[in-house]
């Protein structure tokens, strides 16, 4: 009798432990759906938060047990169509740090066990096939848990860290063309307030943050102007670089951002005006987009945010259209800031490589 009271008090505590990750994950996601959690390196912070809690609490013993945990916690978190990109790409990252932790206590060190780094691609794949994660690990938990802190920090310091390099590629006296807010692109150009003579801001059609941006850009010193979509094209002429922010750079080096972007980009181009994407590595993503999958890619918005209901009548029975995004192909890129430093769209798969492990790249 003693030996079966045991048993049902230790599948008790499991069961409180698992409806406690459970309310966790809706937690997390309710946040995420109200907006309560806005900035993309706050929802890369609380991802991680999250995933160590999971780590620490649930009941593993291998790094395979505990890979396919967060595997299917990963698309739990991915599924609904309003989670941002960060969130998957933090749930690869922690997989990658499992996988280099394991292989560090295991083979005693990574670079030899890495398959993407040397040009032994083929040998390194065959090796890792063989390698199944299923030997026990007792300090694998601490190590984790450690190099997660880590990450949150990166993620944490990543806009000051991409300020830092603003006065290498802002020159004094430029006219810099930005559109809508983003507070990475906001504290870069700060950074460099004594260089700029102007800069423009676009504020497209979701004006959200966009005048508290200007203001705060004015009490720095930095004379702003704020103009509409419409005069993007006659502008440029007289801008010298166009620096925006992003959602997240996909795995070619192109970019998903918001509505609007995409012409910014064609009138610089036509215009030859260098386009500049300043994003934190943790937006890097390995995924693609290509024409037919758009539904995967985008989403629609409220079209009250482009239409007011004063104005219904004038446009009753007419379809409004109000995409969340525009893609940007990356040859439409001059360069991408990352917090690691300044990247070709065409070598963005080298960070790339270093961040995410190529079994990792769909969930």
């Amino acid at each position: 009798m003693v030996v079966i009271f045991a048993r049902s008090e230790q599948e008790a505590t499991t069961e409180e432990v698992q409806f406690d990750m459970n309310k966790s994950i809706k937690d997390f996601l309710l946040n995420l759906k109200k907006k309560n959690i806005k900035l993309s390196s706050e929802i890369a912070s609380e991802t991680i938060k999250l995933l160590e809690r999971i780590i620490t609490n649930s009941e593993w013993e291998t790094a395979k047990d505990l890979m396919q945990i967060i595997r299917d916690t990963g698309k739990t978190l991915t599924r609904p169509f309003y989670v941002h990109t960060v969130v998957g790409n933090m749930v690869k990252r922690t997989l990658k740090i499992i996988r280099d932790e394991y292989l560090n206590a295991v083979c005693g060190k990574i670079e030899d066990y890495d398959v993407q780094e040397s040009l032994q691609k083929m040998v390194s794949a065959q090796e890792d096939e063989e390698m199944d994660y299923s030997e026990k690990v007792n300090s694998l938990k601490k190590s984790i848990s450690a190099n997660l802190r880590e990450l949150m920090e990166e993620c944490e310091r990543s806009p000051e860290v991409i300020a830092m390099q603003s006065e290498e590629h802002i020159h004094s006296d430029e006219v810099i063309l930005t559109f809508g807010y983003s507070r990475t692109v906001e504290k870069f150009l700060k950074a460099a307030a004594k260089r700029i003579c102007n800069v423009i801001v676009v504020q497209g059609g979701r004006k959200l943050g966009v005048l508290e941006m200007a203001k705060s850009l004015t009490e720095s010193g930095i004379k702003v102007t704020l103009i509409s979509s419409a005069c993007m094209l006659p502008i440029m002429p007289h801008v010298n670089k166009v620096i925006v922010g992003a959602h997240c750079v996909m795995g070619n080096g192109g970019l998903k951002a918001v509505c609007g972007v995409h012409p910014l980009a064609l009138a610089a181009e036509h215009h030859s005006v260098p386009f500049y994407v300043l994003a934190p590595v943790f937006k890097l993503t390995p995924q693609y987009v290509s024409s037919s999958d758009q539904e995967g890619f985008n989403h629609d918005l409220p079209p009250e945010e482009l239409i007011g209901f004063e104005d219904i009548d004038l446009f009753r029975g007419v379809e409004v259209v109000n995409p969340a995004y525009d893609y940007v192909p990356p040859d439409k890129i001059t360069l991408i800031i990352f917090n690691t430093g300044g990247n070709s769209p065409s070598y963005a798969y080298r960070p790339l490589k270093e961040l995410y492990h190529p079994d990792d790249h769909e969930l």
